[in-house]
């Protein structure tokens, strides 16, 4: 790109707004959120986005706007908030307490206190009160003094930011912001682990203490992915203004527009490659407005303009996972609907209630509308229509299929359908010892829909080249699977799937064959043109067999 080296830097992974204006990074400005958030005057804000959409870097701006430490800063000057004028009484008027939840440890419920205490206590060394900590209580300067030692028992945890809210209040006479980052982050890591209970055991009770009727409090914003249930973390809190994927207030704050994705190329030298970029980073809808994901652009411009999928492995989260390990082969059809650009309609919930999520067969979409997997367009009565939003994610979710079976498998689902493409059985059986002997818990294959889930996972691999059907009404009947080609010269494909109480070889294949010869007996082949391959593939516990029959159907 002609004239680089005058141009700003690109800001990946750089979420400190103070850093951001005083190196002179490119800066989207959404420095309006602030004036919104003090016009409105709501007492405590929850904000969820998707991970890498901006939380950051906007709550770091909340601090660098309103802390008092940083009074005199030059960092807004050309910003849009300094336009509102009413604003300029807050800035840097506040004490600011900042905490960040990301990064702890959920390994076990010990290691997460631990680094809760560690937290804690760096929290309080920020704050050098010198003679002013005699403002407050012998109580409160004893909390203070044990808190930075990093010696506070668990119940002291719990209440320690509110307590460091009354001491800030009472030595510096002003209530204090609170700012909280990814306040879900524990919740999501720990969601599939023994430390699960202890964690939910202590959040609650450490939320609810500095933002439930906590009188030496200014205001409070917090972020995170989604919104989990007042029942759980929010419980009694009534306060409370939620701003989330669905909500047209602040819709335009996090994540970029078109037109800023516009400048971005335009400025960086390349105008004409915004249409690529709206192709694979586009379709994001949050409230009214059109979204792209601002971490990806941003990673695609630094890559000169390259696109590739640099969200994946920035989302981790153990909720879709125990979703995913829990879906029924309803479920996984709809999924499969999903990858093959196919819209389902679903009721959604912005509210994630944990106790209620695997017993909620539409829980899994709302997860992944809100963590940022799918696009959700209202159509009326908190029904949407969901999506895939853009090129990137296409690739994402396949992967994350994939993953759903096993992260090693991918050899193997190679070996099961390149054989099954080229009717080659010994290589189609090896991929598929390979996944139900190395990849799959014995305890999950009861039943016959319980391959059927397994092997159309699977068939994720093959996305672009062909369109997977489950239980696809053909012929006189429903069949199991079927692969229907996407291009020229490969054949159609059907699998019927049989799970037996033959334990030895020769009648496991027996069974297999009988399975063929439901396939025909049923006519499942009927429209299809050219080759079609028939699978019966039978199972006892680990153990298949495959009998296999090429035809050519005649009209």
């Amino acid at each position: 790109m002609q004239g680089e080296a005058k141009r700003r830097a690109i800001p990946i992974g750089v979420d400190d707004f103070k850093k951001v204006r005083e190196e002179n990074y490119y800066f989207v400005d959404k420095s309006e959120l602030i004036s919104d958030i003090l016009k409105d005057k709501a007492e405590v804000y929850l904000f969820t986005r998707p991970r890498r959409f901006g939380k950051s870097l906007n709550l770091s701006m909340l601090d660098a706007f309103f802390n008092a430490k940083y009074k005199g800063n030059g960092w807004f000057n050309d910003l849009k908030v300094s336009e509102h004028k009413s604003t300029e009484q807050h800035k840097n008027a506040y004490p600011v307490v900042y905490i960040n939840m990301k990064d702890l440890s959920v390994e076990s419920g010990e290691s997460f206190i631990e680094d809760m205490n560690l937290k804690i206590s760096r929290l309080f060394q920020k704050y050098d009160l010198g003679a002013k900590i005699r403002r407050t209580s012998k109580e409160n300067r004893d909390i203070y003094s044990r808190g930075r030692a990093q010696k506070l028992n668990e119940s002291e945890l719990k209440a320690s930011v509110t307590i460091l809210c009354h001491i800030l209040d009472d030595c510096y006479g002003k209530p204090p912001v609170i700012l909280i980052d990814e306040y879900d982050n524990p919740i999501n890591n720990a969601f599939s682990r023994k430390s699960y209970r202890k964690i939910m055991a202590f959040l609650p009770k450490f939320y609810s203490s500095m933002l439930k009727s906590n009188e030496h409090l200014s205001f409070a914003v917090v972020t995170g992915v989604m919104h989990i249930g007042k029942e759980t973390i929010f419980s009694g809190l009534n306060n409370l203004k939620v701003n989330n994927i669905f909500t047209e207030q602040f819709d335009e704050r996090y994540g970029f527009t078109a037109a800023e994705v516009k400048e971005l190329c335009t400025y960086y030298g390349h105008g004409k490659k915004y249409e690529e970029a709206r192709e694979w980073y586009d379709g994001y809808r949050f409230g009214n407005a059109e979204i792209y994901n601002p971490w990806s652009v941003l990673n695609y411009i630094s890559a000169g303009f390259k696109p590739a999928t640099y969200w994946a492995g920035t989302s981790g989260n153990d909720i879709i996972d125990t979703l995913l390990a829990h879906a029924n082969l309803e479920t996984y059809d709809e999924l499969q609907s999903l990858a093959e650009n196919r819209p389902v309609k679903k009721t959604l919930s912005p509210i994630i209630t944990l106790r209620e999520v695997g017993g909620n067969r539409n829980a899994i979409f709302s997860v992944m509308a809100i963590a940022g997997y799918l696009n959700a367009v209202p159509i009326g009565n908190d029904n949407y229509e969901l999506s895939i939003p853009n090129t990137e994610m296409r690739k994402v979710f396949s992967s994350m299929m994939l993953n759903s079976i096993h992260s090693d498998a991918s050899l193997a689902f190679t070996y099961l359908f390149e054989g099954m493409i080229n009717a080659d059985l010994d290589m189609m059986k090896e991929g598929l010892d390979t996944i139900l002997y190395d990849n799959i818990p014995f305890f999950v294959l009861s039943k016959e829909k319980d391959y059927q889930l397994i092997i159309s996972a699977a068939a994720m691999s093959l996305l672009g080249r062909y369109s997977v059907k489950l239980e696809k009404e053909t012929g006189n009947e429903r069949a199991d699977i079927l692969l229907i080609p996407n291009r020229p010269g490969l054949p159609n494909i059907i699998m019927e799937l049989k799970k037996t109480q033959a334990r030895k070889p020769e009648g496991m294949m027996k069974s297999a064959e009988g399975a063929i010869e439901q396939i025909k007996e049923k006519n499942y082949f009927h429209g299809m043109k050219g080759k079609v391959l028939l699978y019966g593939i039978s199972f006892h516990g680990k153990d298949s067999a495959i009998a296999m029959e090429k035809i050519t159907p005649t009209k």
